[in-house]
C-alpha cells in the first residue's frame, strides 16, 4: 500500500494458525520475509507443487474492502511452505507472499484476499514453493476493480454548532425529500435539504414538551409528522416538520407501552408507529396518538428474538425489518409481528455483519443495512440475498467510518450517517 493509504494493496488469509497476525501485517503492505526462490526445479520436478486452479471474481469493488479467493493445489510429498503472488500488470500493486499453513497436506484449498482502492485491471500470478525449493508453474488470473458508486454530497463535522454532530444517531426522509438527523449528545434534531443545507434545528436537553434527552430513532409519516425515540426520556415524541411538539408517550418500565431504552422508530403503511427497545428486545406498536396496540420479539438469540436491537424499517406491505445488533443479523417479521426469516452472522464476508446498526427499505423493497463494524453498506433482497455492497474504513469520499444508519430517497440516493466521521454522506449505486 502507498504510504498515504491510497492506491491498492494485497493481503492473504492462511489456513490454520497465525491468521490474525498475518492478515494485520499484510493489510498494511508488509508480507514478512520473502524466501529465496530456487531456480533448479521450475515446476519440472515430480515432487514440485502444482496449482490446480485459482478461484477469484472477475470484478471487485474498488472500495478497499477485502475480496476473498481460493487456490486449489496438489503436492505429492505435502511440504508446501510458501505461496507467492507476483504482479504481471497493474497500476499500483506490490508482490506479496505468505505461508498458507498447508504443510503435510497433499491436496486441498487455501484462501487469500485482495483489496484495491483505485479502479484498475490487475493480472497476478501465483507460484507455490516447497521445503526443498521446488516450485510450481505460475498460474495467472485477472480481475478488474471498479467503482460501483457515485458520490453525491457530504456534510457535518464534530461539534455543537449548527450542522455539526456529537454522536449522530438516525436518519429519516419526509415526503418532500428533506432529511432529518438525530444528534444524540447534542440532544437535538437537525433538518437538511438533500444537498446538506441546514433548514431547521430543534430540541435541547430536557424533559418538557419539545425538549429531548438522548434522541436516537427518527421517522416521518406520509403526513409529515416526525416521531423521535428518546433513550434518555424513555418516550416517543411527535413533532411537526417545523419542530413544534404535538404529543408524547411512554415512561420507564418493562410493561407494554413503556420503555427501558427506545432506540428505533418507524411508521407502517397504516400510520401505526413501531418502536424497538434495545434493552427488552421488544418491538411495540402504537397508534399515531400513542395508544398501545401490541408487541412482538423479546430478548434472546432464537428465531424471532432480538438482542440489543438498534433500528427497524417497514416496507410498503407492512413487513418489519429489525437491525438485530447484538446477534449480528437482520430479522424480518410479517405484518402481524410473526417471524418470517433472518440472515447474517458475525464476520466480514459478504452478507455477514459486525454490529449492524441501521436499516432502511426503498420503494422496490430492497433492504439497506449500515454495517457499523465493517464500515460499509450492504443491500439485500427481502429474502436476504446480497444485491450490492460498498465501503471500507476511511474519511474520503465513498469511505465510511462507523456507519450507524441509512436512509434512501425516492430517487435512489442513499444517505449514510457516520458516527466515526461525524457526518452525513450521500451516494448512489451505479446501474442499480
Amino acid at each position: 500500500m502507498r504510504p498515504d493509504g491510497r492506491g491498492a494493496a494485497l493481503g492473504a488469509w492462511a489456513v490454520g494458525g497465525g491468521v490474525l497476525a498475518l492478515a494485520f501485517a499484510l493489510a498494511f503492505g508488509w508480507a514478512g520475509p520473502t524466501p529465496s526462490w530456487a531456480q533448479q526445479a521450475g515446476g519440472g520436478s515430480p515432487l514440485a507443487p502444482e496449482v490446480l486452479f485459482v478461484d477469484f471474481p472477475e470484478r471487485i469493488p474498488a472500495d478497499g474492502s477485502k475480496v476473498f479467493g481460493r487456490v486449489g493445489f496438489r503436492d505429492v510429498d505435502g511440504d508446501i511452505t510458501w505461496a507467492r503472488f507476483d504482479v504481471v500488470s497493474a497500476t499500483e500493486f506490490e508482490p506479496f507472499g505468505f505461508n498458507p499453513k498447508v504443510e503435510g497436506r497433499t491436496e486441498g484449498v487455501f484462501e487469500f484476499f485482495v483489496f484495491s482502492k483505485i479502479a484498475q485491471t490487475v493480472t497476478l500470478s501465483v507460484t507455490l514453493e516447497d521445503a526443498a525449493g521446488n516450485r510450481s508453474f505460475p498460474e495467472e488470473f485477472t480481475f478488474t476493480a471498479v467503482s460501483l458508486i457515485e458520490h453525491v454530497a457530504s456534510w457535518g463535522g464534530f461539534g455543537s454548532g449548527t450542522g455539526q454532530f456529537r454522536d449522530i444517531g438516525s436518519l429519516a426522509i419526509d415526503p418532500e425529500g428533506q432529511l432529518y438527523a438525530t444528534d444524540f449528545s447534542n440532544h437535538r434534531v437537525q433538518k437538511f435539504a438533500p444537498d446538506g443545507r441546514l433548514l431547521a434545528v430543534w430540541g435541547g436537553r430536557g424533559s418538557e414538551p419539545g425538549r429531548l434527552d438522548g434522541p436516537l430513532g427518527i421517522a416521518v409519516d406520509p403526513q409529515g409528522s416526525v416521531y423521535v425515540a428518546e433513550a434518555g426520556n424513555r418516550r416517543v415524541q411527535k413533532f411537526t416538520v417545523e419542530g413544534n411538539a404535538l404529543l408524547h408517550w411512554g415512561e420507564f418500565g418493562r410493561e407494554p407501552g413503556r420503555f427501558l431504552a427506545p432506540t428505533g422508530v418507524a411508521v407502517g403503511p397504516q400510520g401505526n408507529v413501531y418502536v424497538v427497545d434495545q434493552t427488552t428486545g421488544f418491538v411495540q406498536v402504537f397508534s399515531p396518538t400513542g395508544a398501545f396496540l401490541r408487541r412482538f420479539g423479546g430478548r434472546g438469540r432464537g428465531d424471532g428474538q432480538l438482542l440489543s436491537p438498534m433500528d427497524l424499517a417497514i416496507d410498503r406491505e407492512g413487513n418489519v425489518y429489525v437491525a438485530d445488533t447484538g446477534n449480528d443479523r437482520i430479522v424480518r417479521f410479517g405484518t402481524d409481528g410473526s417471524f418470517i426469516t433472518q440472515w447474517g452472522t458475525r464476520g466480514e464476508r459478504d452478507g455477514q455483519f459486525r454490529e449492524p446498526r441501521g436499516v432502511a427499505v426503498d420503494l422496490l423493497g430492497r433492504v439497506y443495512v449500515a454495517d457499523r463494524g465493517n464500515h460499509r453498506v450492504q443491500v439485500f433482497s427481502p429474502e436476504g440475498q446480497l444485491l450490492a455492497k460498498w465501503g471500507s474504513a476511511g474519511r474520503g469520499q465513498g469511505e465510511f467510518l462507523e456507519p450507524v444508519d441509512v436512509a434512501v430517497d425516492a430517487q435512489g440516493v442513499i444517505y449514510i450517517a457516520e458516527e466515526g466521521n461525524h457526518r452525513i454522506q450521500a451516494i448512489r449505486f451505479k446501474n442499480f
